[in-house]
């Protein structure tokens, strides 16, 4: 079964996503906090990872390199 994480956005909706999705919205600056097995972070106030090294997903990847 895919990672599935916890997350509230700054709307104010809660919801599961997956790690691909979580990044892209982390990124967009839309996530509010998310759940870690030792509770709630809090986007901008708690320990975070460093996005670049933990992502297998590079957002800017030229679309037309891939065929």
């Amino acid at each position: 079964m895919p990672l599935r994480i916890n997350v509230e956005l700054k709307n104010g909706a809660v919801c599961l996503m997956g790690k691909k999705s979580f990044n892209v919205f982390l990124s967009l600056d839309k996530v509010a906090k998310f759940k870690r097995s030792k509770g709630w972070i809090v986007v901008g106030k708690g320990p975070q990872r460093d996005s670049e090294k933990d992502s297998d997903y590079n957002f800017f990847v030229e679309r037309r390199a891939l065929f």
